[in-house]
C-alpha cells in the first residue's frame, strides 16, 4: 500500500493536483493593468509574462477567479511543460472571455515593470516573507481554519498510531457478476462495511475518519494520514457490521484502512494570530513533510514536534528558516538567517503540530529546516 509520504516526482503533463496545491495559497498580487493586443478580438487576447507572474495571478486578473488557472494552462501546453513554471517574455494565449474581465489599475496609470530576465523562473514571488494579512496589523478578520483543512491534515500520534480503532471491510453492494467484493480504491459515495472502534455506537449519521500510517519518527510518534470521512447509513445490529458511505475523500481508500471517531477539535476557532517578537518561543525543526517530493511547495504540510503542551493552537503561524551559520574558516563571513516559508498550523496533538505552507520565499523546503512561531492565536 502506498502512503502519502512516499517519494514521488512532480509530473510534467496530465495530473494537475500538484499545480493547484502550488498556486492555491499563492501570495496575493496587486491587480495590474494588462494590455490586450490592438488587433485582438474583444473577447480574446494574450499576456506577456513578467517576473513574479503565476498562472494563479493571471487567472485572477483576466478571468476574475484564480481557480480558473487551468483554462490558461490548457491553451498554452505547447510552451508550458509544467504549470509550476512560466518564464518572462513568454506570450501566453488567454481564454476567449479574458479581455472582458481584465482588471485595470485603480488610477488608470501604467504599472511599472521590473527588468525582464528571460532565464528567470517566475514561480516564487519577490515580495517580503511575512505578508500584510490578518493578524499582522491589517485589522481584517481572518476566517477560521476551514473544517476540511483540520480533517485532511496528516498529524503525529502515539508510536504505532491510535490505540482504539475499527476497520473497513469491503463494498456493501453485491457485485452483479461472480467476483469478490471490491476492496481497493473506493470512491466518493461508495457504501462500505465497517467494523466500528471498540465502544463506538456507530449510530446513524455518525461520522468516522479512515486513515493509514506512514513514517514513525523517533522521539515524536507515528504520522497518521487521513484518507476519508465516512458516515454511518445503517447502524450495526446484533453484531453485524455497520454500513457507511464515503462523504469526503482525501487520498486512496482501501479495505483494512483503520477507522477512528471524527475529531473536530480546532475547527471552531475564530480570531486572528497576533504577531510575536522573534526568538521569544522555542524553535524546533521539520520532522516530516507530506509527500517527500523534490520541491515541496505551497499547500503542502510540514510536521514538527511543538505540541499542545507548548501552547500550540490551530491557526498559529510559523516561519520556516535556515539558521544563521558561523564561518567554517577563521576569516570567513557569518551567513545570515534565511527565511524560507511561512505556514499556518492546522492540526495540534499531544505529540506535535501540522502546518500548511502559505507563502514561500526559497525553492527548497526540507525536513531538518528550523521552525519557530511568529503569530499566536489569542
Amino acid at each position: 500500500m502506498s502512503h502519502a509520504l512516499e517519494r514521488v516526482k512532480i509530473p510534467r503533463h496530465g495530473r494537475l493536483f500538484p499545480a493547484a496545491a502550488l498556486f492555491a495559497l499563492a501570495l496575493p498580487v496587486a491587480a495590474r493593468a494588462q494590455d490586450v493586443r490592438p488587433d485582438a478580438r474583444p473577447d480574446a487576447g494574450t499576456h506577456t509574462v513578467k517576473r513574479g507572474d503565476t498562472l494563479w495571478d493571471l487567472a485572477q486578473t483576466y478571468l476574475g477567479d484564480a481557480y480558473l488557472w487551468p483554462e490558461i494552462y490548457r491553451l498554452n501546453t505547447d510552451q508550458i511543460d509544467d504549470p509550476h513554471w512560466i518564464y518572462p517574455s513568454e506570450v501566453l494565449k488567454l481564454p476567449g472571455r479574458a479581455a472582458q474581465v481584465a482588471v485595470a489599475a485603480p488610477d488608470g496609470a501604467p504599472v511599472a515593470e521590473e527588468p525582464r530576465r528571460p532565464n528567470s523562473p517566475t514561480v516564487f514571488s519577490t515580495r517580503t516573507m511575512v505578508r500584510s494579512r490578518p493578524g499582522f496589523a491589517s485589522g481584517v478578520s481572518q476566517p477560521r481554519v476551514p473544517h476540511g483543512d483540520v480533517l485532511r491534515a496528516p498529524y503525529f500520534d502515539r508510536h504505532g498510531g491510535p490505540s482504539t480503532t475499527g476497520r473497513l471491510l469491503f463494498t456493501a453492494d453485491i457485485p452483479g457478476i461472480a467476483k469478490p467484493r471490491g476492496t481497493t480504491n473506493f470512491q466518493l459515495y461508495d457504501k462500505l462495511l465497517m467494523v466500528p472502534p471498540a465502544g463506538a455506537l456507530a449510530a446513524e449519521r455518525e461520522r468516522f475518519v479512515a486513515y493509514t500510517l506512514a513514517d514513525d519518527i523517533e522521539d515524536v510518534g507515528t504520522v497518521v494520514i487521513p484518507s476519508a470521512v465516512v458516515e454511518v447509513v445503517r447502524a450495526p445490529q446484533q453484531g453485524e457490521a455497520a454500513i457507511v458511505q464515503v462523504v469526503q475523500l482525501y487520498t486512496q481508500l482501501n479495505a483494512d484502512d483503520r477507522i477512528i471517531p471524527l475529531d473536530t477539535a480546532g475547527t471552531a476557532l475564530t480570531g486572528v494570530p497576533v504577531q510575536v517578537p522573534g526568538n521569544t518561543l522555542r524553535s524546533t525543526k521539520i520532522r516530516a513533510i507530506q509527500r517527500d517530493v523534490d520541491l515541496p511547495s505551497l499547500n503542502y504540510y510540514i510536521l514538527f514536534d511543538l505540541a499542545a503542551r507548548d501552547g500550540m493552537k490551530v491557526g498559529d503561524e510559523v516561519l520556516v528558516y535556515r539558521e544563521r551559520q558561523l564561518p567554517k574558516e577563521d576569516d570567513g563571513p557569518v551567513l545570515p538567517e534565511v527565511a524560507i516559508a511561512t505556514a499556518q498550523v492546522v492540526r495540534v496533538t499531544a505529540y506535535g503540530s501540522t502546518a500548511r505552507i502559505l507563502s514561500q520565499e526559497q525553492p527548497m523546503i526540507r525536513a531538518g529546516e528550523r521552525v519557530r512561531v511568529i503569530g499566536r492565536m489569542p
